[in-house]
């Protein structure tokens, strides 16, 4: 592998699907900042997303690398994580941390391009967060969930500021609870796949094994989906009909087929893979934004 491609592959350019949730605030924005009766309205906004977005790929894919380094002698356990550039030896210690750098470097410049005098701030809280937990958090259970959920508000934080929206708190309790959900699924599956010893391919993996790792994981199901149903009765700029709640049965359908997977995909350890391999699950995603945007759209 050469070091260009070694280096791609470090920066999880898959992960990056993440950081389409600085776009999620235009959702709770509706008519607040865009009308959906007049999509131009959309237009102001779009560069400065598309360069929030590109920032915190780069941001990430700093912590990314660092989490590489971080843990390369525990990658070299893990069945596929040996195959990581840093854990095999086909990328440098040095270039990969050179690259760390200059990627931490241009995100945060990124962040100052945009003239929104939060989000190098922001920026500045998701880079120490997650620089802690690399070196150290990671290795304490639940508080490890919890920074790992954080990096995923302050994206949708992020994309509030940009666009000048006053963030709304069913941003942060939706974002939040789906989040949550998101990483305890995922540390759930990796117990699950890890066999006799989870604890030689993360520290805290043991603890998300049944029966506390099925506990946790039906408490923030519920917990997303209480909070999406009273966010589309409760939400003051959605229509006051209440035709949001058409989207509630696509949510619950979505939420059970994720349940499924975790349950017995092998994919289960990478929640970009499992939406994006598993067609039900991609249809029920596509069919929320079909159904969701053509409520904001005909009321």
């Amino acid at each position: 592998m050469s070091p260009v491609a070694g280096l791609f592959r470090t920066a999880r350019p898959l992960q990056w699907v993440k950081n389409l949730l600085v776009f999620l605030p235009l959702l709770f924005a509706v008519d607040l900042v865009w009308e959906p009766g007049d999509l131009s309205t959309l237009i102001p906004y779009v560069p400065r997303l598309v360069a929030l977005f590109a920032a915190f790929c780069a941001l990430s894919s700093a912590i990314y690398i660092l989490n590489d380094l971080a843990d390369r002698e525990a990658d070299r356990r893990h069945p596929t994580k040996r195959a990581r550039p840093i854990a095999s030896g086909s990328l440098s210690g040095w270039l990969a941390g050179a690259a760390m750098v200059a990627l931490a470097v241009a995100g945060m410049g990124g962040l100052y391009w945009i003239s929104a005098p939060a989000l190098p701030l922001i920026g500045a809280i998701y880079l120490v967060a997650n620089v802690g937990y690399s070196l150290r958090l990671k290795r304490v259970a639940l508080v490890d969930v919890m920074i790992v959920t954080g990096g995923y508000v302050l994206r949708a934080v992020a994309g509030a500021v940009a666009v000048g929206a006053a963030p709304s708190p069913w941003l942060y309790a939706v974002t939040a609870a789906g989040a949550l959900f998101i990483v305890i699924g995922r540390r759930y599956a990796e117990a699950r796949l890890a066999g006799d010893k989870p604890e030689a391919q993360r520290a805290t993996l043991s603890h998300y094994a049944p029966p506390l790792g099925g506990q946790l994981l039906v408490l923030s199901a519920t917990t997303a989906l209480v909070s999406y149903t009273l966010y589309t009765v409760e939400a003051d700029n959605l229509p006051d009909n209440n035709t949001m709640l058409l989207t509630v049965p696509l949510a619950i359908f979505g939420l059970f087929r994720y349940l499924y997977l975790l349950n017995n995909s092998r994919d289960a350890e990478s929640p970009e893979l499992l939406m994006l391999r598993d067609v039900p699950l991609l249809l029920a995603i596509v069919a929320w934004m079909v159904v969701a945007g053509a409520v904001l759209v005909l009321n």
